[in-house]
């Protein structure tokens, strides 16, 4: 008995270091609303006034980052892709370092000056390339459509 015993925690402990290096590294990007949570997102807001949403970054890539979110004002045309960043003015832009498995949520106080319709709210996650000494685009990104009116 003493002898299976051993035998199975010795192979756990030879294979532990290739299951812990086989684990995907992935950073989280999440927009909430107002009472920070998934849901009850405006539709309409009034330009000049300020509305509130909530911003969620979680790291699971293994190591330290350092996250930059740029929230930028565009419309139906904008391009976004995972490979691709939205070419459209930036109105706040969020840093914050997390460490392996850390998150962080925080309030994203928003206004939109010029009225219109349909438009649209892009939130991209930029994480810091030590080795370029730049932020680069991670290809996380979501949106929110939002008429502004007038009053």
């Amino acid at each position: 008995m003493a002898l299976v015993l051993v035998t199975a925690l010795l192979v756990f402990a030879a294979i532990q270091p290739m299951l812990q290096g086989n684990q995907e590294r992935f950073s989280e990007l999440g927009v909430l609303g107002p009472a920070q949570t998934i849901g009850g997102y405006p539709t309409s807001v009034v330009a000049g006034s300020p509305f509130l949403l909530y911003g969620y970054i979680g790291n699971h890539e293994g190591t330290a980052s350092l996250y930059q979110l740029l929230v930028k004002v565009g419309n139906e045309s904008t391009v976004v892709t995972n490979s691709t960043y939205a070419r459209a003015p930036t109105i706040l832009s969020y840093t914050h370092v997390l460490g392996q498995n850390q998150s962080v949520t925080f309030p994203l106080n928003l206004t939109l000056s010029q009225p219109g319709s349909g438009i649209r709210l892009v939130f991209e996650l930029w994480t810091y390339d030590v080795t370029n000494a730049s932020y680069q685009y991670s290809g996380l990104w979501n949106q929110l459509f939002l008429n502004v009116t007038s009053h």
